[in-house]
């Protein structure tokens, strides 16, 4: 039996739900989906108190079970309007608590932080201390107030400002604020809130149906996992270790997706970075991880020496490296410590920067726009000044701090063809070669996202053979076919989300490599905490319900529609650089790829949207 808080910030009043049976599995992003549509939020502003801020932990949270500590966090995004679910690592997810997560209502007349102890008991703190200042700063002050076994959830400064680039910062085991959830505006929600911190402590053990049984098979997989090669890989180098390989393909967000191949001297620079480990210092993992995949990394020399940071992954690469065009990694490492101090999401903080500096490239911003700032291409000082500029809405940095399509939308003088988003979403992926991931990132409910269908199969060297073995397709490997990449989104679509009810890293799972836990696995570990036998079929068929539900507040809330899974005008008009070169999205394949898709799940060709039988063969008949 586990305990969710709800709690109203304007009253500080406190209820707590008992939760058990159907309810262990529908956590996470299940959870999330489920109270937002429940709420009816159609004529909610989401930066109003009536907007609420969920944080869901997986029904592992607390135990041995390799990977399973993540948590999710969810609202109606301020960015896309639409549904918003955000996942985190690190030592939040309330598991020696016995919490399965809290529901915040409502908006605190003063800015206030949220204690909780590991005897049950909530109170609410001045804040004032902790305002306006980095990350890390308040995270010491806290520390300092509470003791350092704490666990931290923080709202950075682009978050009291309430800029839609903001996430909501956790603390990682080494106890730094380094883990983000993002994407959509999830901080400025909190800041709305005004809530500064939750500081969460507990001493408890998650108690789980079979122990002997589970303990045993979490050991085993456990052993198995720091055996497998892409364990071994992620530990020494962290995800950063691919970004050499997908420079390679030709997939990288260059120049604002004006190119898709960073120069092979300057990636090289980056990738003998990461190989010969110049920045590491040391790996560590999240609570129970066999796979360790953080590494503690420090600049030991040049104009960036000192600087200190956990955790550069594959993707800032792409958003600093590739977006703004800096080839030097340790001021990559330096520009993403500078986001974790203000709570800013490196992808959604680049991509409106990438925008400006195309814009400048072409004559549509000047000198007069930007504070007096020359905006070039790699300039690692300007970018720092405009990162600071949007999260205190400083200048240019207001008109940049609500994201690329905002900003385009203010600016006008035809510069929305510069603005690279989904749905409203900043991207962070480029999408012309690889066309089950571009699909996957085009109908993600959340807007653009990889983490919601996108599959990395076309990046591995598959046989055909194993390809219909464990997916029911013949080219899950093959990057530039359209053939059955509608099939694979959905399989993976559903597996994602059975990871996110279930709370387990995706970096453990066959998602990221081929020997890893796939849903089986999973499915024999859930049955043994839980009690509760189910099959992987069963435990994806939960996942297929959250894109339903996802999808049903979308419907509610919005106007997506299939117009809404094209992607930008440049992946269809503008080819591909590097060995792809000439690739592009043509509209007649995507339209049929989009038929496919639609078709596969029986929605409306036209609107792209479920029918009332769709949702009552899912499982449910209320959203009929």
């Amino acid at each position: 039996m586990r305990t969710h808080l709800e709690i109203d910030l304007n009253s500080q009043s406190i209820e707590r739900h008992e939760k058990d049976g159907e309810d262990v599995v529908r956590a996470g992003r299940y959870l999330i989906a489920k109270t937002l549509l429940d709420r009816g939020l159609a004529e909610v502003d989401p930066l109003s108190p009536e907007n609420p801020l969920i944080f869901s932990a997986g029904p592992f949270a607390g135990s041995n079970f390799s990977n399973a500590n993540r948590l999710s966090v969810g609202c109606k995004s301020p960015l896309t309007g639409g549904i918003k679910e955000a996942n985190s690592g690190g030592t939040f997810a309330f598991g020696q608590l016995e919490l399965s997560g809290l529901t915040l209502n409502g908006a605190s007349d003063e800015w206030v932080v949220i204690r909780i102890t590991k005897d049950g008991n909530i109170t609410f703190e001045d804040a004032s201390p902790y305002l306006g200042k980095g990350n890390m700063e308040s995270a010491a002050l806290l520390f300092e107030k509470y003791g350092d076994k704490v666990s931290l959830g923080l709202c950075g400064p682009v978050g009291e400002y309430q800029g839609l680039m903001s996430g909501i910062s956790f603390t990682d085991p080494e106890q730094r604020p380094t883990r983000l959830a993002a994407r959509g505006g999830v901080g400025a929600v909190m800041g709305s809130k005004n809530l500064k911190a939750i500081a969460v402590s507990g001493s408890g053990a998650l108690q789980v149906a079979e122990p002997e049984a589970f303990m045993a098979e979490s050991l085993a997989m456990q052993r198995y996992l720091m055996g497998v090669d892409t364990t071994k890989n992620l530990r020494n180098f962290g995800t950063s270790t691919s970004f050499e390989a997908w420079n390679k393909l030709g997939s990288i967000p260059v120049r604002n997706y004006q190119a898709t191949q960073i120069d092979l001297d300057e990636a090289d620079a980056i990738a003998t970075a990461v190989k010969e480990k110049h920045y590491i210092e040391k790996a560590f993992g999240c609570f129970a991880c066999p796979v360790m995949c953080s590494q503690y990394q420090r600049v030991k020399s040049g104009p960036h020496a000192g600087t200190r940071g956990e955790k550069v992954e594959s993707q800032d690469y792409w958003d600093f490296g590739g977006k703004l065009g800096i080839s030097d990694p340790a001021a990559v490492l330096a520009l993403s410590e500078h986001c974790t101090q203000l709570g800013l999401d490196n992808t959604n903080a680049t991509n409106p920067i990438a925008w400006a500096l195309e814009c400048y490239q072409r004559g549509l911003l000047t000198t007069d726009d930007t504070d007096g700032l020359e905006l070039a291409w790699g300039d690692v000082e300007v970018i720092s000044q405009l990162l600071t500029k949007i999260a205190y809405r400083e200048g240019i940095g207001d008109l940049l701090a609500d994201g690329s399509l905002a900003a385009a939308e203010r600016l006008g003088r035809n510069s929305e063809r510069f603005a690279m988003h989904m749905k409203g979403q900043d991207l962070a992926e480029e999408m012309r070669v690889f066309k089950g991931w571009a699909l996957a990132i085009a109908v993600a409910e959340r807007g653009g996202t990889h983490t919601q269908g996108g599959p990395l199969t076309e990046r591995m060297p598959l046989q055909p053979e194993l390809s219909m073995q464990r997916f029911g397709v013949p080219t899950a490997f093959d990057p530039t076919s359209y053939e059955h990449k509608a099939e694979l989104v959905i399989y993976y679509q559903r597996f994602h989300n059975l990871l996110e009810i279930t709370g387990i890293c995706f970096y453990a799972t066959y998602w990221c490599g081929l020997q890893m836990m796939g849903p089986d696995e999973v499915a024999r570990l859930y049955s043994l905490a839980t009690g509760d036998n189910k099959t992987a079929d069963e435990l994806m068929t939960e996942g297929e319900k959250i894109l339903y539900l996802q999808k049903a507040f979308n419907m509610r809330h919005t106007t997506f529609d299939r117009a809404s899974d094209y992607p930008p005008e440049r992946f269809m008009n503008e080819p591909a650089t590097g060995p792809h070169a000439g690739e592009r999205l043509e509209r007649p394949d995507w339209d049929r790829l989009l038929d496919e898709y639609y078709g596969q799940r029986g929605w409306d060709l036209a609107s792209g949207k479920p029918t009332a039988e769709n949702f009552r063969a899912v499982g449910l008949p209320e959203l009929a």
